[in-house]
Order: structure tokens, then C-alpha cells, then sequence
């Protein structure tokens, strides 16, 4: 029997303009700083993580702000979810918190993600309070990860490390579920066989009586 074992998933990117999603991105894949990019192109990366056994490839999309007709078409196609803000922006708080509400419409409550406050070196100019991020992380049921993308990449490794042993925790109870549903679907035929091997056995006794 082949044992099934987490290759890939696919990841979106969500977040308001200006708030430094492509930079996360790129920070977290190249641990390189480049701050300037179109704001309203949505880009697909494919990122390879070794393994000692299978090599993990990240397919992630940077979706673009200002594309508000796919963004239920990304919610269906992502198997987990960044979810960035920026402190010194409330707009972009607001915006989050939308797409929050859309992800737990269409995928329910417990979808692998996190929640990232970017421009945490930036305090002097915050306009969302820590507490209202963790306020959207716990509405998540995820948890909430403050960041400079700008100043270093550990804190994006770490926030994305999380995502990645989220995906994993999935695919693990999705494989768990399935081989439950075959195991109850077998157990429901040998059932069905013996029952009617029974009443074979039935008829034929009463035929020779």
C-alpha cells in the first residue's frame, strides 16, 4: 500500500496596497529586501523547500489589491492563507478583516493561516492597536505573527515556517478522513455481501426442504 506524503499546497497572499505583500514574499524566498513593485499585479511563484524524503513546492499568489473579482476564486483555490496588514494603515486593517469574513463563508472557520502585521518598525506612526490584531487572529482561529519585512527575514521565515506545519497538520487529517470513508465504504460492501451470501444460503435450504 503507497503511503501518500505532503509534496506541495497551494498559498494565497492577501492584503491591501502598500502594505509590503510582494516584499514578504520575496523576503521570504530569496531573504532579499526589495521594496518597490507594481502594487496592482498579481504574481504566481512556485517556492522549493528541500526535504530529506520529497522536496516541498510552495505555489504562492500575491494577489493583487485591487482585484476584488477573484478574490473568492482565490479563497477556493488556496490551501492556506497569509493574511498582511499594516500597523500605520487602518484601511488595510479594515480590508483584512473582510476577506476574513469571506474565507470563513466559503471555507469555514479552521483553514490553515496566519495573520501578519507588517511595518512593526514603525510604531510612532501605528493606527491599529496589537490588541485589535489579535483580536483577528483569534477570530481565525490562527495565529498573528508582527513583522518587519523591511528589517530582517526571520520574522517572515518563522510566520511562513507556521503556515507550512499548518498545511502539513491538514493534509494529514485529510488523508486520515479518507482512509476512514474507505474503510467504512469496504466494510459497508462486505457487509452487503454477507447479507446477501446469507440469504442464498436461506433460499437454498428451503428449496431442498
Amino acid at each position: 500500500m503507497s503511503v501518500r506524503r505532503f509534496t506541495g499546497a497551494k498559498i494565497v497572499v492577501f492584503g491591501g496596497s502598500g502594505v509590503g505583500k510582494t516584499a514578504f514574499v520575496v523576503r521570504y524566498m530569496t531573504r532579499r529586501y526589495i521594496g518597490d513593485y507594481d502594487r496592482n499585479k498579481e504574481m504566481l511563484y512556485n517556492h522549493k523547500i528541500p526535504s530529506p524524503r520529497d522536496d516541498v513546492t510552495l505555489e504562492i499568489i500575491d494577489t493583487a489589491a485591487k482585484d476584488n473579482e477573484n478574490r473568492e476564486n482565490h479563497i477556493k483555490w488556496g490551501d492556506g492563507f497569509v493574511f498582511i496588514y499594516s500597523i500605520t494603515d487602518r484601511k488595510s486593517y479594515e480590508y483584512i478583516n473582510t476577506l476574513k469574513d469571506m474565507l470563513v463563508k466559503i471555507r469555514g472557520p479552521d483553514m490553515p493561516a496566519i495573520v501578519v502585521a507588517n511595518k512593526c518598525d514603525l510604531l510612532s506612526v501605528r493606527q491599529v492597536e496589537d490588541s485589535e490584531g489579535v483580536t483577528l487572529a483569534e477570530q481565525l482561529n490562527c495565529p498573528k505573527f508582527d513583522v518587519s519585512v523591511a528589517e530582517g527575514y526571520s520574522g517572515v521565515s518563522e510566520a511562513m515556517e507556521e503556515l507550512v506545519i499548518q498545511l502539513k497538520r491538514e493534509f494529514v487529517k485529510n488523508c486520515s478522513q479518507a482512509a476512514v470513508t474507505a474503510n467504512d465504504k469496504t466494510k459497508s460492501k462486505l457487509f452487503t455481501f454477507k447479507k446477501g451470501f446469507k440469504k442464498r444460503i436461506s433460499r437454498s435450504h428451503s428449496d431442498t426442504v
